[in-house]
């Protein structure tokens, strides 16, 4: 028995080393590669946003694996809806944490920089991660930048002018199936291993 005991401890370690990088792709994000230096400045978050808004952190919504921030909309800088409340989803939860996500407490002021997911149910995601919530004291900043961009219009922040900026039929807005696509491909690559591992046995 020593002998086959013996052999099989490598196998146990590839395949228990296997599992905890595949468990670490299931809860790290890729968020980190996709940053860059410009993406903590203005200009870089405002061509990058499909929306800005000023609001305060009304409620909060915890799941599993990601959390529901409930934002009641003060002002409205770039592309207004008619809504005095939106949806904010990021990517951490109760028991995963996702690198830079951008972090809320209940009652906060903030300055939104805004990514379309689901427009019928008002829900957003933050544009280029935690940099794109900002102190609502950028306000004048972020408005100087949308008038340099030809971006800002007078009265944006009643959302009176209904639904502007819609997403374009066909268009793809960023979801979340890269990290869901990456972890099938680590799984599929621990049972390979080990199948290969323990055919050679």
């Amino acid at each position: 028995m020593k002998p086959k005991t013996v052999k099989q401890a490598p196998i146990l370690l590839i395949t228990l080393s296997l599992c905890l990088l595949c468990l670490f792709s299931l809860t790290a994000s890729p968020a980190a590669a996709e940053l860059i230096a410009e993406s903590a400045e203005i200009p870089y978050q405002v061509n990058h946003s499909d929306r800005i808004a000023i609001g305060t952190v009304s409620d909060i919504e915890e799941h599993y694996d990601y959390t529901i921030f409930t934002i009641t909309v003060e002002e409205w800088l770039y592309s207004p809806l008619p809504a005095k409340t939106i949806k904010v989803r990021t990517e951490t939860g109760k028991y995963v944490w996702t690198e830079d996500q951008p972090e809320f407490e209940e009652n906060e002021e903030v300055l939104l920089m805004l990514k379309d997911i689901d427009l019928e149910d008002r829900l957003f995601k933050v544009s280029v991660y935690f940099p794109g919530k900002r102190p609502v004291s950028d306000r004048g900043a972020v408005i100087e930048e949308l008038k340099v961009q030809g971006k800002w219009q007078e009265g944006n922040e009643t959302g009176e002018d209904g639904v502007e900026g819609e997403v374009e039929e066909g268009s793809v807005p960023d979801s979340e199936s890269t990290p869901f696509i990456s972890s099938v491909w680590v799984i599929v690559a621990v049972i390979g291993a080990v199948f290969v591992l323990l055919r050679r046995e």
